[in-house]
Parts: C-alpha cells; sequence; structure tokens
C-alpha cells in the first residue's frame, strides 16, 4: 500500500508560458504535468508575481487530486510553501466532496481520511493589482456558457471566450460568439494514463471544474481581467446520492457552495479579482429557455454530448450520441423551446421516442434510481418538460412522453423561472438580470 502522496514544486516559465507541476508517491511513481497559457512571453511585474507564486502553489494542490486519487495514500506531505490552516480545510473539503462520485463507484468512504497539512508560519500576502475591467469567459462547447456570451455582450463589459482544450464544439462556439479568444492547453501525466490502462490504480470522476477555477484564477492574472464569468446555474447545487451524511454531488464544483469557498480563498490573495457565474441565480430549464431565444446562431455549433470532449482527440465524437444522461437531458429541456425538427437534426435522433431509453428518462424523472451521475438539471426541472411536452401536439405521441407522463404527479407550483438570491454577481452586472425576468 502506498504510504505518502508528495506534491514536490510548481515551476513556470513566463518565457514559454508553462506551468510545470510535479507529483510523486512514495518512491514508486512520479508525475508531472504541464500547463500552457498562450500568450507568452509574459513580462511579469513585482507585484504580479508576487500574486502568482501563490496561486500557482494552490492550483499545484488543486490539480494533485488526479494523481492521489489513483493511490488514495495515508499521508500527504506539500514540499512547496505549503498551505494555511483556512487552504488546508478548504481542500479538505474540495477533495472529499470532489471526489465523492469516484468514492462511491469504487466503493469507497474517504470521509475522515483526506486531511492537508497547514504550515503555521505561513500568511497569504494580498495584492493589489488594480486589474482592468475586464473579464475572461470560459467557454465549454455546451449551451450554457454560449447564453453568458450573449448575456455580456449585450453590457459595455470587455470580454474574452477562453477555453482549456480545443474541442471542436469549443473552437467553433467561440467562433460564433465573435469575441477575442485565448485558448490555455492542459497536458496529463503520461505515466498516470498509462496507469490508468494498464489498471491496478483507483480512476474515475475528479472535480474538473474546481480544478479549471484555480487555472482561470491564473489566467486572469496574466491576462489582466478582473473577472472570471463561469456559467454554472442554480441546479449544480443539487447532489445526486448520500453516503451517510455526506452528501454525492457530481456537479459539486460547479456548486455554490464552492463557489463561496473559492471567492474566499482568491480574496486572501488578489482582493481585486472576482470568480462568479451569470447563471447562478437561474435553473437549467430557465438557461434552456433563454438558449433558444438568445442563441439560434450556435445551434450548429454547440454540444452537450460528453464524447464530444474526450481527453484522447481520436476518440472524440464528432457528434452528438443522443443516447447518454446528457443527451437525454438537453434534449428534454430544449424541446419545450424549439421547434421539433430543428432539435432533431442538431442532435440527429429523437431520443424521446426511442422505447430503449425509457429507462433512462425515469432516472431523470426520478421515477427510478438517483439523478444520474452527470452535468443535468433536477427532477423537477425534467418533470415539468416532459408535462409541458405532453400537452403539445407535436410531442404528446413520443414513446417516453406517451409511456411516462402518467407516472409524474401533478405540480401545482413551478418556481423554475423565479431567480435565486443566492449568487456572488458583482453589482455592476447585475442589469443583465433583467434578461431573466423576460
Amino acid at each position: 500500500m502506498c504510504k505518502v502522496f508528495y506534491y514536490k514544486k510548481a515551476t513556470f516559465s513566463p518565457e514559454s508560458g508553462i506551468l510545470t507541476l510535479d507529483y510523486a508517491v512514495d518512491d514508486a511513481h512520479s508525475f508531472t504535468e504541464e500547463i500552457c497559457f498562450s500568450g507568452a512571453p509574459f513580462r511579469l511585474s513585482p507585484k504580479k508575481k508576487q500574486a502568482l507564486d501563490q496561486i500557482f502553489n494552490l492550483l499545484h494542490v488543486a490539480a494533485g487530486i488526479s494523481y492521489y486519487k489513483a493511490f488514495l495514500p495515508n499521508e500527504i506531505q506539500i514540499e512547496t510553501a505549503g498551505l494555511t490552516q483556512a487552504e488546508a480545510e478548504f481542500f479538505d473539503r474540495f477533495y472529499l466532496s470532489g471526489l465523492g462520485e469516484f468514492a462511491v463507484r469504487n466503493r469507497l468512504n474517504l470521509q475522515g481520511k483526506i486531511h492537508f497539512p497547514h504550515n503555521p508560519d505561513l500568511k497569504r500576502t494580498a495584492v493589489g493589482l488594480d486589474l482592468p475591467y475586464s473579464a475572461l469567459v470560459p467557454v465549454g462547447g455546451g449551451k450554457d456558457s454560449c447564453v453568458t456570451m450573449e448575456l455580456i455582450k449585450q453590457t459595455d463589459l470587455p470580454a474574452e471566450g477562453i477555453a482549456v482544450g480545443n474541442a471542436d464544439p469549443i473552437m467553433e462556439c467561440m467562433r460564433v460568439s465573435g469575441l477575442p479568444s485565448r485558448l490555455i492547453t492542459r497536458k496529463i501525466s503520461e505515466e498516470l494514463l498509462r496507469l490508468n490502462q494498464t489498471g491496478g490504480v483507483y480512476n474515475g470522476h475528479v472535480p474538473i471544474t474546481g480544478i479549471l477555477a484555480f487555472v482561470l484564477w491564473a489566467a486572469a492574472i496574466l491576462y489582466d481581467k478582473k473577472y472570471v464569468i463561469m456559467s454554472c446555474e442554480r441546479s449544480a447545487s443539487s447532489g445526486n446520492l448520500m453516503q451517510g451524511d455526506l452528501e454525492i454531488n457530481h456537479q459539486y464544483s460547479k456548486s455554490f457552495a464552492f463557489e463561496r469557498d473559492f471567492r474566499a480563498i482568491t480574496q486572501e490573495i488578489v482582493p481585486d479579482f472576482l470568480y462568479f457565474s451569470l447563471l447562478r441565480p437561474i435553473s437549467e430549464i430557465h438557461i434552456a429557455k433563454l438558449f433558444a431565444k438568445l442563441c439560434a446562431a450556435y445551434f450548429p455549433a454547440f454540444t452537450s454530448c460528453n464524447k464530444a470532449f474526450k481527453l484522447d482527440p481520436e476518440k472524440r465524437l464528432k457528434h452528438w450520441c443522443g443516447d447518454c444522461d446528457k443527451c437525454r437531458f438537453v434534449f428534454l429541456i430544449l424541446a419545450p423551446f424549439m421547434d421539433k425538427e430543428r432539435l432533431i437534426q442538431i442532435v440527429g435522433r429523437n431520443p424521446l421516442n426511442e422505447a430503449a431509453q425509457l429507462d433512462g428518462y425515469r432516472e431523470l424523472l426520478g421515477l427510478k434510481g438517483h439523478k444520474p451521475f452527470e452535468c443535468v438539471g433536477e427532477v423537477e426541472e425534467c418533470r415539468w418538460a416532459l408535462l409541458t411536452l405532453a400537452k403539445n401536439t407535436a410531442w404528446k405521441d413520443d414513446i417516453v412522453i406517451r409511456e411516462l407522463e402518467g407516472l409524474i404527479p401533478f405540480q401545482t407550483q413551478n418556481v423554475l423561472f423565479t431567480p435565486d438570491q443566492n449568487h456572488l454577481i458583482p453589482e455592476d452586472l447585475k442589469d443583465v438580470m433583467d434578461a431573466f425576468k423576460r
């Protein structure tokens, strides 16, 4: 059994824009990950370097979750400056909740196992950078970031699209947006990929959005941006199931709890930087309504199917698979707001008229099992969409609608389109929320 996981060092080259992250497990394995920020060479002022040195050390710990989870060693050692007590407690939560789905699928219980050491002598230095009023908008290739880009374009906030990875839907959505764009690449250690293929180590879901939050924080400093504007919705805070008293949420690092905790970490180092989700007040079904209304230009470009974003470019689909939890969900919530033939053309099939997809829809509708481990919305949203389609002559005779409509309890109250007040949107962008009321 492996005993110690080492966070060795984080090294950034301003000349190449490459951040190198080194890890090790006992004396048996070493891992090196590279993150490349486009736009090098970078000229770093003393203040910017002071901020980035601290951010890169935290990014080092966040990205390490991909390697730590392969072995789950008993001890953690950080060989850089280390963590404050608040940061250690943050990463205890980040690893425990971020590996929640991983633990369930591997029949593990990580509660009480993960303990990050803190350096009692470490004091964070807050750095005032006077960041310009401008933003990075991360683009994922799906409907949500398209809505965010269109809403931001209606304001006077200068913004650029940014992506970690270059999957076709991402690049196409950035092109359609018309915004300037930037690209970051992340190269996972070949040793980890080899171990995952040969077996003998644990593998599974990691909180990728949380890892990218730290990457994007560093990017904002490098590119002089005050904001990173995410596209995480209210529904992302809804978990999938309970493991004892721990809520297991596939979307933990998209949740409001993570966003709030991450904000506290960033404020200790760069107080004038803000990370927030513009779509936090609204539900997935509400976002689908806005997407159908605002984003027709993206219809040929966007893809929500995760098979289009596989790590290995050769294994990526060039289209929707139409038969996974994500495809089923997105098709269902877009259907009430889009022309039927147009939606079928986009996805390539009609999953609502396929008997083989009934069980998948039963899970989404809360009629079987639990909420799928995917980036899907809440049961109430799916039920509203299906009941709405049952009243539509174009959809009501499709197999899934016909078979499942009668099993859904009548819903007398609908708050799915009422924006929530739990968000971190700054005052200067709150006018954007007027679009949520239309």
